[in-house]
C-alpha cells in the first residue's frame, strides 16, 4: 500500500492573533523583497516535526471483484446449511419427533370425551318399548399408571435428541460435499488450463521447428511429432473442460448461482483446526462425533422403552367424571358421576412378556450398534489422518518433481537453441513436466479435501455451537494474501527454478501460519531465436553487409 505522509503544523492560537500575525509581516515582507534574502539555516534533520506515516488503503478492481466473489460465496454457504433439501429433510423429522414428546407430556393431562347414542329399549316398568337419546360427557385423569407415562415421555424426548443429532450430522456432510465440490471445480479447472498452456508451449516449439524446416536444418519428422503433442493436448483440455463443467453443475447443485471462475475463492483449513497428532484426532474425533452422540440417544430411548413396556404390567388407576343426558330416562338417571377406576390388562398373559422381551433386544441391538459407529469413528479419523499425513509427503514429492523436470526441459530447451538438441528431446521432457503438474494439482486438492475431512472428522469443520462468521476463516487467509488477478492465474509466468516452490506444504502443527497456495500452471517458457556468425563470413574482409550476414 503507498504511504502518505502528513506534516502536522501549528496553528494560531486565536482568531484574533490571526489579523496582527498579518499585519506585523506585511511591513516585513515589503522589506524583505528590497533587501537581499540570506540564505536559509539549515536544519538538521532530527529537529524536524515527526512524520504521522498512515497506510492508505488501495481499491483495485481485482481486489473488488474477489471481495464480491467471496462475500457471494459465504452468503451462499450459510444459507445452503439452512435450505438445502437433506437439511430441510433432516430439520422435518426434527419438528415431527418434537410434536411426539408434546403428545406424551400431554399424556398427564385429563382428557375429555364427549358421546351420543339411540335406539329402543324396554322400559323396566311395563315392559314396553320405547326410543331413547342419550348424551355423555366425560373427564378422565390418570392418577397412577406404574411410569408408562414418564417412560413415553422419556423415550420421545431421545428420539428427539436423536433427530437433532441426525439433523446436526446432515449438515456436517452438507458442508462436507459443498466445499468438496467448490476444491473439484477448482481442480479441474486448474488442470484444463494446464492442457492448454502446454498446448501453447508445444505450438511455440513447432513454430520454431517449422522454420528451421523450412530452411533445411532439420527434417520434418520431429514436427510432426509436435503437431500430434498438441492435438493430443488439446484432446485432454477438451476432456477436461467436461469434467470441469460436471463440477461447475454439481457446484450450481449445492450453492444454486453460477459462479464467476475468475474471482472464485479457494477455501484453505485454517492450521488450528488441525489436530496435533492423531490421538488427539481419535480423541477429539470421540467427543465430537454426532454420530456416538446419536447412538447414545437412541440407546437411552432403548431404555424408556424397557421401562415403559415394564411398566405396562401393572394396574392403572384414573378419577372419573361423567355426566349423561337422557330426557326419556330410559337407560341412564340424569347426573353426576364421580369415581375412581381401576384398570389392570392381564391380556392373555404372552403379550406383555414377549413385549419386554422385545424391547430389551431392541435395546441390545443398539448397544451393539453403539460399538461398531464408536469403531467406525476410530476407522475415520484414523483414516484421515493417515491420508492427510501421506498427502502432504505426496505434494511435497511431487513438487520436487516438477521443480527437477522444469529445470531438465529448461536445459533441452537451451541445447535446441543452440543447435546441440533435437526437438524430440524437449518434448519428451515437456511431455513429464505436464504430466507431473497434473499430478501435482490432484496432489494439492486432494489434500485441501483431506483436511477437510479430517476436521469435519474431529468436529472443527462446523462445530455444534457455531461462533459467528465460523466458516469466514475458510477464506479469511486468501483475502489477507489476495494476489493480482494475472498472478494468481498465471502464478508461473517468469522461468524459474521451482515453479512450486510457492505452493503451500500441509502445516506440522496447529498455530503454524502458512500463505495461499499459487494455482499450479504450466510454465510459461521464454522461447527466442539465437542468431550464430558464419565463421566462413567472419574469417573474409568484414564489408557493410557482413554483419547482416546470420544464419540460424
Amino acid at each position: 500500500m503507498p504511504l502518505r505522509v502528513q506534516m502536522a503544523e501549528a496553528a494560531p492560537e486565536s482568531r484574533d492573533s490571526a489579523p496582527a500575525l498579518a499585519s506585523s509581516t506585511a511591513p516585513s515582507a515589503s522589506a524583505e523583497m528590497a533587501a537581499p534574502t540570506p540564505a536559509a539555516p539549515v536544519i538538521p534533520a532530527s529537529t524536524a516535526p515527526a512524520a504521522a506515516l498512515q497506510l492508505a488503503p488501495k481499491l483495485m478492481p481485482g481486489t473488488l471483484a474477489g471481495n464480491a466473489s467471496q462475500q457471494q460465496l459465504l452468503a451462499a454457504l450459510y444459507t445452503m446449511l439452512s435450505d438445502h433439501p437433506d437439511v430441510r429433510k433432516a430439520r422435518a423429522a426434527v419438528e415431527s419427533a418434537g410434536y411426539d414428546t408434546h403428545t406424551a407430556e400431554g399424556a398427564r393431562w385429563p382428557s375429555f370425551k364427549l358421546g351420543t347414542s339411540a335406539g329402543n329399549a324396554a322400559l323396566p316398568q311395563g315392559g314396553r318399548r320405547s326410543s331413547y337419546t342419550a348424551v355423555n360427557a366425560e373427564v378422565r385423569m390418570n392418577l397412577l399408571d406404574g411410569g408408562a407415562i414418564s417412560a413415553g415421555i422419556d423415550s420421545a424426548q431421545a428420539m428427539e435428541a436423536a433427530q437433532g443429532s441426525a439433523l446436526y450430522t446432515t449438515r456436517q456432510n452438507v458442508l462436507l460435499d459443498a466445499l468438496s465440490a467448490l476444491l473439484e471445480l477448482h481442480r479441474f479447472q486448474t488442470k484444463a488450463r494446464i492442457a492448454a498452456e502446454s498446448a501453447e508451449i508445444i505450438g511455440q516449439l513447432a513454430r520454431v521447428e517449422e522454420r528451421r524446416a523450412e530452411l533445411g536444418a532439420v527434417g520434418r519428422n520431429d514436427l510432426r511429432q509436435a503437431a500430434s503433442r498438441r492435438a493430443s493436448a488439446l484432446a485432454q483440455q477438451n476432456a477436461l473442460e467436461a469434467q470441469r463443467i460436471d463440477a461447475q453443475a454439481r457446484f450450481t447443485r449445492f450453492f444454486n448461482y453460477i459462479p464467476s471462475l475468475s474471482w472464485l475463492p479457494e477455501p484453505q483449513v485454517p492450521s488450528f483446526w488441525v489436530p496435533t497428532n492423531e490421538q488427539a484426532a481419535l480423541l477429539a474425533a470421540e467427543d465430537q462425533s454426532a454420530e456416538l452422540r446419536e447412538i447414545g440417544h437412541l440407546i437411552e430411548r432403548a431404555h424408556a422403552e424397557v421401562e415403559r413396556s415394564k411398566a405396562q404390567r401393572w394396574p392403572t388407576v384414573a378419577a372419573v367424571v361423567s355426566h349423561t343426558r337422557d330426557p326419556k330416562s330410559v337407560l341412564y338417571t340424569e347426573g353426576t358421576r364421580y369415581g375412581v377406576e381401576l384398570n389392570w390388562n392381564f391380556g392373555n398373559g404372552f403379550e406383555l412378556r414377549d413385549r419386554i422381551l422385545k424391547a430389551i433386544s431392541e435395546l441390545q441391538a443398539q448397544q451393539a450398534q453403539q460399538e461398531a459407529v464408536r469403531r467406525q469413528v476410530h476407522e475415520a479419523a484414523s483414516s484421515a489422518w493417515g491420508r492427510w499425513q501421506a498427502g502432504r509427503a505426496r505434494e511435497a514429492q511431487l513438487r520436487d518433481a516438477v521443480r527437477e523436470a522444469s529445470a531438465a526441459f529448461e536445459g533441452y530447451r537451451r541445447l535446441l537453441e543452440v543447435g546441440r538438441g533435437n526437438l524430440s528431446q524437449v518434448l519428451d521432457a515437456q511431455l513429464d513436466v505436464q504430466r507431473l503438474m497434473l499430478d501435482a494439482a490432484d496432489a494439492m486438492y486432494d489434500q485441501r479435501i483431506n483436511e477437510l475431512r479430517l476436521t469435519r472428522t474431529t468436529g472443527q469443520l462446523l462445530p455444534r455451537d457455531l461462533p459467528e462468521h465460523w466458516l469466514d476463516q475458510l477464506f479469511a487467509q486468501r483475502s489477507a494474501n489476495a494476489p493480482a488477478p494475472a498472478t494468481a492465474q498465471r502464478p508461473f509466468a517468469s522461468p524459474g527454478p521451482a515453479p512450486l516452490a510457492g505452493s503451500r506444504a500441509a502445516p506440522a502443527r496447529p498455530g503454524t501460519p502458512y500463505t495461499s497456495p499459487p494455482v499450479l500452471t504450466a510454465q510459461h517458457l521464454p522461447l527466442r531465436l539465437d542468431h550464430r556468425w558464419d565463421t566462413q563470413l567472419l574469417s573474409q574482409p568484414q564489408g557493410s553487409g557482413a554483419a547482416r550476414a546470420l544464419r540460424w
